[in-house]
């Protein structure tokens, strides 16, 4: 379909009808909003999509800080700046982005700016698709009580005990969490340290930052998320408490 120039709210009302990713987005930003997991303007998602919008005219062509040379591909990611209370609100807090080989991505629909933390959005959706890999969304948000944990010093016993302290975890994460040592936000480098370790684990820890989590959707993304939050919580009233968890205990075959 072809839009006049200007006509972006109906342009964003029409690939709402589209393209059902953009309400899960909208709901799951809603709830990590209400959660707390997304101070001010913190947080950012992507979703790649399965099929090709019907929208063939870019309204902007935006430079990458790297050259890409991964697959192309249509997705949705966060704006810059936006707050996830108001990407709940209003769909133009989305971008719809078409990424190309090379140095450049068209902005297609919605806001012309993308996310802080586009490149690590980018090098881990265009893997997804390199690995062969189901998964399409990436959740990116700031859980309070990982991050306290974090900014413990004995921090590395405690990610262990993560695994352990809740039944859920280990179903969710079979292959464990890893984390990548802190970086600043938005960097190039950033990104580059969390590919590689998603390509194992279901989540990546930003050392006393946040945690990655991917799904096959947006939902599930947010599922690992709130689990993992939900350990560190538990972990952390066992450690106010002066105690040490005794975890779940392990179920013997046969």
């Amino acid at each position: 379909m072809t839009f006049c120039k200007g006509d972006d709210v109906m342009k964003m009302l029409y690939l709402k009808e589209e393209i059902p990713e953009i309400e899960e987005v909208q709901r799951v930003a809603y709830w990590l909003a209400v959660k707390g997991w997304s101070e001010a303007t913190a947080g950012n998602i992507s979703v790649r999509l399965e099929r090709k919008p019907d929208i063939l005219t870019p309204k902007a062509v935006k430079k990458l800080e790297f050259p890409y040379d991964g697959p192309e591909m249509y997705m949705l990611v966060t704006k810059t700046g936006s707050r996830m209370r108001d990407v709940a609100d209003d769909p133009e807090n989305l971008c719809l982005v078409h990424v190309k080989k090379g140095h450049e991505y068209e902005i297609l629909a919605g806001s012309e700016e993308v996310t802080s933390e586009f490149p690590t959005h980018l090098m881990v959706q265009a893997k997804f698709l390199e690995w062969k890999m189901d998964k399409r969304a990436i959740v990116h948000t700031h859980p309070q009580n990982l991050i306290a944990l974090m900014n413990l010093p004995d921090f590395p016993k405690y990610r262990k005990m993560l695994l352990k302290i809740h039944p859920e975890v280990p179903i969710f994460f079979p292959e464990g969490i890893d984390m990548v040592e802190y970086e600043k936000p938005g960097s190039l480098i950033l990104g580059i340290k969390t590919v590689e370790k998603l390509k194992e684990k279901n989540a990546v820890l930003w050392e006393k930052h946040g945690i990655v989590a991917s799904g096959r959707n947006v939902s599930e993304a947010s599922d690992r998320v709130e689990i993992l939050e939900k350990a560190a919580e538990i972990l952390l009233k066992i450690l106010c408490l002066c105690k040490e968890p005794s975890g779940i205990p392990e179920i013997k075959s046969g």
